[in-house]
């Protein structure tokens, strides 16, 4: 993108680029402590199934894939011990998938790893463009996921 380009049409790229570095960040600090087949997908697994566990379609609507593709990195995780499935107790014919010790020792690394980078973030960025960049953050947060047109 180059500096002609104007600063609207920059955002949605800036945007993605960003988030894209802090995940690449993050995870390379998580593969560097002994998880290098995971991603940042599976971050967001964790993240569904870390209080109560979930089925297979929560993880997919969460994560926004198919139920066939949530099957498939769920079958990663739980071959690599992250994960494990049990029958629901509310509905024998259905599996939640719940973390494995494995899986919560990975999530809390995961937060420390996050908290580092806000830290490094943060320092980067010093404490009043901080201020502004989460209030951005926050106004973009807030938006409606499906915009009117």
């Amino acid at each position: 993108m180059s500096s002609l380009t104007p600063p609207r049409a920059q955002l949605p790229f800036l945007l993605m680029r960003a988030q894209s570095a802090v995940s690449e960040r993050i995870n390379d600090r998580i593969s560097r402590r002994g998880h290098p087949t995971l991603r940042p997908i599976h971050g967001l697994v964790f993240t569904r199934i870390s209080q109560a566990g979930a089925s297979i379609n929560d993880i997919a609507a969460f994560i926004g894939v198919t139920k066939q593709s949530a099957a498939a990195i769920v079958d990663a995780l739980e071959s690599d011990g992250y994960v494990t499935r049990r029958t629901d107790p509310d509905d024998r014919r259905a599996r939640l998938i719940e973390l494995t010790e494995r899986g919560r020792a990975v999530t809390r690394l995961a937060t420390a790893a996050a908290a580092a980078e806000a830290d490094a973030l943060a320092d980067a960025m010093g404490d009043g463009v901080l201020a502004e960049v989460l209030d951005a953050l926050r106004v973009l947060a807030d938006m409606p996921s499906h915009p009117q047109t």
